[in-house]
């Protein structure tokens, strides 16, 4: 996932393509996001657009073709493309996980869920990325691109560092010493860097005080709950028997890993609950016999932390 604008020239209103032939998946108009779905399990998502050039479900779309412009629905204040490839399962799209992006210039972006997750760093493309310099080695069972809601330990050591080292989250620990002399090995707790998306930086010295800086991550932390979702603004929403109807709802917040997608409930039970689960805010309502059904939700965020059940909603299925 990674936000695009234009380097040169306007951002709002430029046209958006499709990365790859598909079928569209969903067109969410409250956020500007559109869904295409490239089969196997595949998709690529647009968000904040403006408008849309292709909404119908299951129309083909060829690579490169255009399928809407830029704008800032949903985020408004900045135009921008937030865009994301990601992979799920069935046919809701289930277990959403996005995928890592390789680009020419050297940067790869790996895989870790939602929005922000690479630090505000600015990737200009046709410029060289900075290359570090390699030579600790680093064990943890955290892997680097995911967020993780509990604490983990990060080793790193190396005979490269047997004059010491210096570590810190965030930032190269520079100095003219190490601020650990003597040992090749040390460890560092995610937990210490709080919430967030974070790298371990290690700067090392070996025994001829020849230094070496190497990173690992970026990794996430997150142990808060999205936010409840608002309710709908309207209490009770008509709707007619016997007829699929959409139904969509402002998105919850998470201002850490971001939200994954909802567990939906629809019935009469107002603690109900379920596991049918979308991964956008929006859902097509199967047909309902005439009466009152309550719409519950309960969001879920990257790192696997899950919001409390709330009603948003009452609707009314008519005879």
């Amino acid at each position: 996932s990674l936000d695009l604008v234009s380097a040169e020239g306007r951002t709002a209103g430029a046209t958006v393509r499709a990365a790859a032939t598909g079928t569209v998946f969903i067109w969410v108009r409250r956020s500007g996001t559109l869904i295409l779905d490239h089969g196997g399990g595949f998709y690529t998502m647009y968000t904040h657009m403006a408008s849309a050039a292709v909404t119908e479900e299951g129309r083909m779309v060829s690579r490169g073709e255009a399928i809407g412009t830029v704008g800032d629905r949903g985020a408004p204040g900045t135009p921008h493309l937030h865009f994301t490839a990601f992979t799920a399962e069935g046919a809701y799209a289930r277990s959403r996980r996005s995928v890592p992006l390789a680009f020419a210039e050297g940067y790869d972006l790996p895989e870790v869920g939602g929005c922000s997750q690479h630090g505000g760093a600015t990737l200009v493309a046709g410029s060289s990325p900075v290359l570090r310099s390699e030579g600790i080695a680093f064990q943890s069972p955290a892997e680097p691109g995911h967020w993780y809601n509990s604490d983990l330990r990060v080793e790193f050591g190396g005979a490269g560092i047997a004059g010491g080292f210096s570590s810190a989250w965030d930032g190269d620990p520079a100095g003219g010493a190490p601020a650990v002399a003597g040992q090749p090995l040390g460890a560092a707790q995610l937990a210490s860097a709080g919430e967030g998306l974070h790298t371990l930086y290690v700067r090392g010295w070996d025994a001829a005080g020849n230094q070496v800086v190497s990173s690992f991550g970026p990794l996430g932390f997150d142990v808060t709950p999205p936010g409840a979702p608002p309710r709908l603004d309207e209490d009770e929403l008509v709707i007619p028997a016997g007829r699929p109807a959409q139904l969509s709802w402002r998105p919850a917040q998470d201002s850490a890993s971001g939200v994954a997608g909802y567990r939906v409930y629809l019935g009469q039970d107002p603690q109900g609950i379920s596991e049918w689960f979308v991964p956008v805010p929006e859902v097509q309502a199967p047909p309902l016999a005439p009466g009152s059904y309550l719409l519950r939700l309960q969001p879920l965020d990257y790192a696997g932390n899950a919001g409390e059940w709330v009603t948003v909603g009452t609707l009314l299925v008519g005879g």
